[in-house]
């Protein structure tokens, strides 16, 4: 799996969409787009990919593609429809996290494509790489349905904790 951060104005999400699956199809990968709005760190976009690998090996999968699943827990929400409304990729979205995965084997993606690959990828697209996009904040988790009591239950250096037990309780919702 590669992550990357990127910073750039979505003008067309319906285009951009369509560009990742044809890109996807292609080269026998899926592309994953999100909301950097929503993202806390790499460690969020790693604990919802391993919860979702988990729930396939497990059959307690809510979803029939992984893609969709990992949307599951990425974004805290039980129903893909929530989810997509949360951390989607809409017009206007300012900042994007792009997750490369293979599309048969998610440990790994097998030399279909190399981290220098991605990121041209995502140049190419018109995004700048930036993964300072990824890093937890206070707005991010307020985003993510956090309220200030819990927020202020713990260090700014402690972001990336409670975004992880959201993750980990979308198993606990399903």
């Amino acid at each position: 799996m590669i992550i990357v951060g990127a910073a750039g104005r979505v003008e067309d999400s319906d285009k951009l969409l369509e560009k990742l699956s044809q890109i996807s199809r292609e080269r026998g990968i899926e592309i994953v787009a999100v909301d950097a709005g929503y993202v806390c760190g790499k460690d969020h976009i790693v604990s919802a990919y391993r919860h979702a690998v988990r729930a396939f090996e497990e059959g307690r999968n809510s979803m029939k593609k992984f893609s969709m699943e990992i949307l599951l827990y990425i974004s805290g929400e039980r129903q893909i429809k929530n989810a997509i409304q949360k951390i989607g990729i809409k017009d206007g979205i300012e900042n994007v996290v792009f997750i490369f995965m293979d599309a048969s084997d998610y440990e790994n993606l097998k030399g279909k494509i190399s981290e220098d690959e991605a990121l041209k990828i995502v140049d190419e697209l018109g995004f700048r790489i930036d993964n300072n996009v990824l890093k937890p904040s206070r707005e991010k988790l307020k985003a993510m349905g956090f309220g200030d009591e819990e927020i202020e239950t713990v260090s700014k250096d402690k972001y990336s904790d409670l975004i992880l037990e959201k993750v980990a309780m979308v198993d606990v919702i399903k």
